[in-house]
């Protein structure tokens, strides 16, 4: 779950001050983490980072992904497609920044934009993740069970994906943990690339045997 506003303050400097226990900030918030590692950000400007990242995106994310689905792409899955195919983009490019160079150097604010754009990127895909469900047009007497089964395939990730992060973390320090994470994401963005399309064939095939 996310934080309050007050709690996450409190969360955040009590992890960026106890330096054994950044493990923790890396299962909660991978770029968080990378800000303060990477790009060296004092704890009060790491913690409005993470206020802003985490609930800023979603105030803003949410309208505009309900705007893009309806009016842009008049599809919740074609939306969510170009949604993976736009981060798949963006986390390659992410990748070849020099961001160790730009950190000594005090550029933080490259780097910030960056991974809130990214962040930003995903949070209009979230607000519309169920929204395909009327797309396929689910019988009304599964309806329930649907939901409740979609509801695990996105919710699932959260019982590992941290951890496995956090894992690479420890294991590979520094820029090269986090370049193994930002390429998994990569792979993830691919695959749910692949697999929006298979869905959106899907709908176009029972619209046209409607």
């Amino acid at each position: 779950m996310l934080f309050l506003c007050g709690d996450g303050v409190h969360q955040f400097q009590h992890v960026l001050d106890h330096p054994q226990r950044q493990r923790s900030i890396s299962d909660r918030a991978d770029f968080i983490h990378f800000q303060h590692q990477i790009y060296m950000l004092p704890t009060a400007t790491i913690c409005m980072y993470g206020i802003i990242n985490q609930y800023g995106l979603k105030m803003v994310g949410g309208p505009i992904g309900g705007f893009m689905s309806d009016k842009v792409h008049k599809s919740s899955a074609k939306h969510i497609r170009m949604g993976f195919l736009v981060c798949a983009a963006a986390m390659t490019a992410f990748l070849m920044v020099p961001h160790e160079m730009l950190g000594q150097s005090g550029n933080w604010m490259i780097g910030a934009a960056c991974t809130l754009g990214f962040g930003a990127i995903v949070f209009t895909m979230r607000a519309v993740f169920f929204a395909p469900m009327d797309e396929v047009k689910v019988p009304a007497e599964i309806t329930g069970a649907a939901m409740s089964l979609a509801s695990l395939i996105i919710y699932l990730p959260n019982a590992f994906a941290y951890v496995m992060y956090g894992s690479f973390l420890d294991r590979y320090p520094g820029m090269k943990g986090f370049r193994i994470v930002f390429t998994v994401m990569i792979g993830w963005a691919i695959v749910g690339l692949f697999v929006s399309t298979f869905l959106i064939h899907r709908i176009k095939k029972h619209q046209a045997d409607a």
